[in-house]
């Protein structure tokens, strides 16, 4: 099943036919969101202080709400109130919270308590981690549990690099060696062979070939060096998919005609990309969001800020609508 957090809540997608499910919270706009089985955590919308997020009018500082009835009915989470809640996963059997200025929680009984393990502050470099726009503190942006080790996590600091975690959130160390762009808007972590990552920055792509220990840049053949959402594809570590933009704001509800907004895929682990264009539209007004299906090879989904949902079935060579008429959408999550 496919949950897309929106400006109206979360919405659900069957990925076989399309049909859509409204499910809360009532007049929430919401950004992160973990799923497990029928409880969901999801982030209200952040406020990085960034003028180009005032058309989704966040509120600062308000947490996270969540339902253990898959969306029928929703509170409050007590543990992260007044957090400014900027990423979430399902992660080893429990749940991960994100924060804004940079810190990771965790929870292991389905969001009901959090609590945090090693703070980030204590990591080598910290002090020079920050964000371009006020008020300058780094965020989580993202995080991605390994697809084989439970207890393995990583997550992107924006902007400060890489973090990782072999004890499920206990302890933390950066990962990398200083050779990716420490601005991380999205990681990919092969199914197939988890030592291969690719990184999306806003100076390109970066892959790995050793768990993230060291990068190497591959952004030959992209027009668009500004990147955000990237998926890999399940059997085949060198496929993979990523969007690009002229810069930042492409991917905040700027008008379509002005993101300069490109799907790309490569067939050659980077190396080098090309624009896949056929079904997507254009202009295009992308999400920072894109989702891999869980069972079936080459599938990956790819939601717009313009409210459609698009899939393909061929890792990215073309695009098809899969659901239409939906609130601008933030985020997608395939479970």
């Amino acid at each position: 099943m496919l949950y897309l957090s929106t400006t109206q809540g979360v919405v659900r997608v069957d990925p076989e036919t399309g049909s859509v499910a409204r499910l809360g919270p009532p007049d929430t706009s919401v950004e992160g969101l973990a799923v497990a089985g029928e409880t969901m955590v999801a982030a209200v919308t952040p406020d990085y202080g960034v003028p180009m997020r005032d058309t989704l009018r966040p509120a600062h500082a308000r947490g996270a709400m969540r339902s253990a009835d898959g969306g029928r009915t929703w509170s409050r989470v007590e543990g992260l109130a007044g957090q400014q809640v900027t990423a979430l996963a399902a992660v080893g059997g429990g749940f991960m919270a994100g924060t804004d200025p940079a810190e990771l929680l965790r929870s292991g009984d389905a969001g009901v308590t959090w609590t945090r393990g090693q703070s980030l502050r204590e990591m080598p470099g910290y002090e020079q981690w920050t964000y371009p726009g006020v008020p300058h503190t780094p965020h989580v942006m993202l995080i991605a549990p390994h697809p084989t080790e439970p207890k393995t996590v990583y997550a992107g600091i924006e902007v400060g690099g890489i973090v990782r975690s072999s004890d499920g959130g206990a302890t933390w160390r950066v990962s990398g060696d200083g050779s990716v762009h420490p601005d991380i808007h999205g990681i990919a972590i092969s199914r197939s062979q988890p030592a291969v990552m690719y990184a999306a920055t806003p100076r390109g792509v970066y892959r790995s070939v050793d768990g993230g220990e060291t990068w190497e840049q591959r952004s030959e053949g992209l027009e668009r060096l500004y990147c955000r959402p990237i998926v890999v594809h399940q059997e085949d570590p060198e496929r993979a998919v990523v969007v690009s933009t002229h810069g930042a704001s492409g991917f905040f509800g700027i008008p379509a005609a002005r993101t300069g907004g490109q799907v790309n895929v490569t067939d050659n682990g980077g190396k080098t990309w090309r624009q896949s264009a056929r079904g997507v539209p254009e202009p295009m007004q992308p999400t920072a969001s894109m989702a891999a299906d869980r069972a079936r090879a080459g599938r990956f989904y790819l939601p717009l800020f313009s409210g459609e949902l698009l899939v393909t079935d061929d890792s990215g060579e073309s695009w098809d609508e899969l659901a239409a008429g939906l609130p601008p959408i933030l985020r997608v999550v395939a479970v």
